[in-house]
């Protein structure tokens, strides 16, 4: 009985191993695809945008891979791959974007699932650009107060509930939010929060850890 109780404990571990893993592997092919579209076509209009672009594309895709081998990374790594994210969406967008990091020294040693802040971004990237008024505006600010991370991602625009709270968007991150929302359970079981909300023109998506 031991052993049979043994086994079922270990093939449910493989199996959530399993399950996270395929959840750190669901990112958007769609972003590289336009990301290497627009180094094409930069190329011989400005070949030094298109260096600095390939160099961002570069570092994110870098993190990325090794994202999906570890569990957890330092918020601070998580932040830096979510610039490199936005500068090349900069690239692309140019005036049309813009940036805003409010990040505490506090909160960036908090360690988080790897690449857990990438479909909010994405996904405010994507759906701002189809309902805010240009520029679109991203903020993403962290806290972090009496042994709680509090991360949001915030963007101009309307909240696409019919992709994003479903996460039934093939075509683009709506996946992503359910991913969140799993991975987030996973890791910090009744320890963590999740909201998406709209409110004053604007999307909120956050998150809400608290530390072991």
């Amino acid at each position: 009985m031991q052993r049979k109780e043994a086994r079922a404990l270990r093939a449910d571990a493989l199996a959530k191993e399993a399950e996270l893993r395929m959840l750190r592997y669901q990112i958007n092919p769609h972003f590289l695809f336009n990301s290497l579209n627009s180094v094409s076509a930069l190329i011989r209009e400005d070949a030094h945008r298109a260096e600095k672009m390939l160099n961002e594309l570069s570092e994110f895709l870098r993190y990325s891979l090794a994202g999906s081998r570890i569990g957890a990374a330092p918020l601070s790594d998580e932040i830096e791959a979510a610039r490199n994210y936005l500068d090349i969406e900069k690239i692309r967008f140019e005036d049309k974007l813009a940036v805003k990091f409010d990040v505490s020294p506090a909160a960036e040693g908090f360690r988080v699932p790897s690449l857990i802040i990438h479909p909010l971004v994405e996904n405010a990237v994507k759906y701002g650009m189809q309902t805010s008024r240009l520029p679109l505006d991203i903020e993403i600010s962290a806290r972090a107060e009496n042994g709680t991370l509090r991360l949001s991602v915030t963007n101009t625009g309307k909240w696409v509930a019919d992709h994003n709270s479903a996460g039934r968007n093939s075509k683009g991150a709506g996946i992503g939010l359910t991913n969140v929302r799993q991975r987030l359970e996973q890791a910090f079981p009744r320890k963590s929060r999740f909201d998406v909300f709209e409110r004053d023109g604007k999307v909120h998506a956050v998150m809400e850890i608290e530390r072991d």
